[in-house]
């Protein structure tokens, strides 16, 4: 059952109230606002202190992916560990905040097992994921579940139920995995990025013509040319924000592929393998092209190792 993020925080109140608060909460959802809003309440009820404090609270520790390759890293969870071993500073509790848990590592994943498995006095553990079946089965089983579900949940736009449409055409079961499947789909997903830049290109510039035809003739020195370029890398910016969320439907995907498979009865292992594989292939993309790698080089990678996988 999941629950709205109203009735999680009044179930984790009165556990608090009654005594019955665990030790560990793996809080899952789709969006990361209520998810995170949940962990900085119920800490700020602990602790106690204003939500407006928690962040900066020294009893607070949190932990996020902060590496190029967005993984969550053994020596963060190794200085987690020391942090809560250590004596609290304003409070009778500590707290641990892990946004994105699935992002850990696996050494970094075993190394917080010890922590789950004998933790600290008065210390609460607050694990959030959008993606809890790629967290170690170890790990889910020593903390409460806790699954929330949001009214707020954007709608899909048109280009991301484009490429959710292209993933059911291609990934199949019994589709046929080559090499050019995989570049028809990296070639897809190039052309739907063209036409989101030529149409973010497009409004900028009317945006800009708009502005010069408004103040261009009572403001001195290069504005224009200065005006021009900002409307520029903002289209630009907008592009990038959408190439982010058309991956992101990539993973999505996959991620629903797998929770309906975790959900079997008699799982494939082989099949779920993959599937692990495939959302790891995907976030490596993603970093890939934050960092700056040419986009059609990634995108032509990508999906000829996703292509591969599943064969």
């Amino acid at each position: 059952m999941a629950f709205s993020k109203i009735q999680a925080l009044d179930l984790l109140k009165k556990a608090f109230q009654e005594r019955r608060l665990g030790h560990a909460y793996l809080i899952t959802g789709s969006l990361h606002d209520p998810m995170e809003t949940i962990a900085e309440e119920l800490a700020s009820l602990v602790l106690p202190c204003h939500l407006l404090e928690v962040k900066l609270h020294p009893d607070v520790h949190t932990v996020e992916p902060e590496s190029k390759s967005r993984k969550i890293l053994t020596e963060q969870m190794r200085g987690l560990e020391e942090a809560l071993h250590l004596k609290s500073q304003q409070s009778d509790y500590k707290v641990a905040i892990i946004h994105d848990a699935e992002r850990m590592v696996s050494s970094a994943a075993n190394a917080f097992l010890k922590t789950l498995e004998e933790p600290p006095d008065r210390t609460l553990l607050l694990l959030t994921t959008s993606l809890p079946e790629a967290l170690l089965e170890t790990i889910r089983s020593r903390c409460i579940r806790l699954p929330i579900y949001s009214a707020e949940e954007p709608p899909q736009g048109e280009c991301e139920k484009s490429v959710a449409e292209w993933m059911e055409t291609f990934f199949y079961p019994g589709a046929t995995y080559d090499v050019a499947a995989a570049f028809q789909l990296a070639r897809r997903f190039q052309e739907l990025l063209a036409s989101i830049r030529e149409e973010a290109a497009e409004a900028a510039k009317e945006e800009f013509d708009l502005e010069k035809k408004h103040f261009g003739k009572t403001t001195e020195g290069n504005w224009e040319g200065a005006r021009e370029q900002y409307f520029k890398a903002t289209a630009e910016a907008s592009v990038l924000a959408q190439r982010s969320l058309l991956v992101d439907a990539v993973a999505t995907y996959f991620g629903k592929q797998l929770r309906a498979a975790s959900q079997e009865i008699d799982q494939d292992a082989a099949a779920t393998i993959r599937l692990f594989r495939a959302i790891d292939v995907v976030n490596r993309l993603n970093s890939s092209l934050e960092g700056g790698v040419q986009e059609a080089l990634a995108l032509e990678a990508g999906f000829l190792e996703l292509v591969e996988i599943q064969r």
